[in-house]
């Protein structure tokens, strides 16, 4: 069953949904090629519903209201990325694989070996660019929340942000003896923020600072991972632990 999230011009009434986004009523006519009889869920966010499509036109789909549930795909931890800013198109890649792994939102980080900048007129096109990608990643994996990229931070304005956190972790590549697993014994945090540098790495100024806020500067093994790598082998090993990829949750 196909899954889209319901936007400000869509329309849910007593028993129907009335489907007025351009590009949702595209997407389904055009290229899903829908009928008349599917079955489609539709999410807020908060709460699915299971629509049957009863009408179809170039300006909207109406689908009648067959049963309702609570979000039921996201994880129990919610998890944030802070990202250094990284080269090329890697960011995309870190948002979709995150998004899918249950990430919540994102945040990009202006570190001291960043070599991209984003500054000037063309950061809200990338910004969005970016939610796009995560619309689309969520959908895919059928999650109930969109996730987003909250804001481009310089570095030393993390500290307003990473307070707010049951858990901070750093991945840091000089770091030989804290594992993830150390971190987590006899703990379970409900919200982390997973700190991830860029291809140069933090400084040792950086690491120092982080340290000030309270975060666990951890390992993630003998390799050495990429940018774009580390932050989902992360996430990865949190929902395994302590998230919803372990069979005993």
């Amino acid at each position: 069953m196909y899954k889209f999230f319901l936007n400000q011009e869509d329309q849910i009434e007593a028993d129907h949904i009335l489907v007025r986004h351009a590009d949702s009523v595209r997407h389904l006519e055009k290229s899903l090629r829908v009928k008349v009889g599917e079955r489609i869920t539709f999410s807020t966010g908060e709460l699915s519903y299971i629509g049957e499509i009863v009408d179809i036109t170039s300006q909207m789909i109406k689908l009648k209201i067959m049963g309702t549930h609570e979000a039921q795909n996201e994880s129990p931890l919610k998890i944030d990325i802070y990202q250094c800013l990284p080269k090329g198109q890697k960011l995309e890649l870190i948002i979709q694989k995150n998004v899918e792994l249950g990430v919540r939102d994102f945040y990009l980080v202006e570190s001291k070996r960043c070599i991209v900048e984003y500054k000037g007129k063309d950061v809200q096109k990338k910004l969005e660019r970016l939610d796009k990608i995560a619309l689309e990643a969520a959908k895919q994996s059928k999650r109930d929340y969109i996730s987003t990229v909250k804001a481009v931070l310089p570095f030393q304005n993390l500290k307003a942000y990473l307070t707010a956190y049951d858990l901070v972790l750093v991945l840091y590549e000089s770091e030989e003896d804290l594992f993830i697993n150390d971190v987590l014994k006899g703990f379970e945090p409900k919200t982390i923020a997973v700190v991830i540098g860029p291809e140069g790495g933090f400084e040792s100024s950086e690491i120092d600072q982080l340290k000030s806020y309270g975060a666990q500067i951890v390992t993630l093994g003998k390799r050495i991972l990429r940018t774009e790598t580390a932050g989902f082998t992360c996430v990865a090993c949190l929902q395994y632990a302590i998230g919803d990829l372990s069979s005993r949750k």
